[in-house]
């Protein structure tokens, strides 16, 4: 068995997932999402990120990790600053897997990803969680939170980062398969 760790990066929450897997299967093993401190200026935030990702790669032992890559520029989405934080970001923990590892994560672009994993032409994020459960027939684990107003359950942000971490280490494995098959 092998073992992959999924990142999707972002300075507000960052989902990970460890899935193994051989030629003929894949198996989700653990997930979740840590949220990188608020409370302090930038440099303070990375160190103390840093060692929330240390500890999931030592718990874990992954073989490979892979990386949601950054998007540079998303119109009507994203400010200068928010990018800027969020490659800051991205780019220690690439840092931090690189020396994990002692070789480069996989970096994949998002339309890579979606392109890998998709059953029909078009993905929006919201379709990954059922993507993901088509893929590994799991159900998937969805964060609720009580919504305060109402007090009724709903789905937490968070999920969505989760999703894509998931879809990270998923694409990255079907990417290996098909090189694979593609190769001599």
């Amino acid at each position: 068995m092998q073992r992959v760790i999924g990142l999707d990066i972002s300075s507000s929450n960052i989902g990970y997932s460890v899935l193994e897997y051989t030629d003929t299967s894949i198996k989700l093993i653990t997930y979740g999402v840590i949220k990188p401190p608020k409370d302090s200026n930038i440099l303070t935030r990375l160190i103390k990120t840093k060692f929330l990702i240390l500890e999931i790669l030592e718990k874990n032992q992954p073989d490979y990790i892979a990386i949601e890559d950054i998007i540079q520029f998303m119109k009507h989405k994203s400010s200068a600053k928010t990018v800027i934080t969020l490659a800051v970001f991205n780019r220690m923990i690439g840092l931090v897997s690189y020396e994990f590892l002692n070789k480069p994560p996989t970096m994949l672009a998002v339309m890579t990803i979606r392109s890998l994993i998709r059953f029909k032409t078009k993905i929006v994020k919201e379709d990954i969680p059922n993507i993901i459960e088509q893929h590994l027939n799991i159900k998937f684990p969805w964060i609720m939170k009580t919504n305060k107003k109402t007090k009724l359950q709903e789905i937490n942000v968070q999920s969505y980062d989760l999703a894509d971490s998931i879809a990270v280490g998923l694409a990255f494995i079907l990417k290996q398969r098909k090189n694979k098959k593609l190769a001599p």
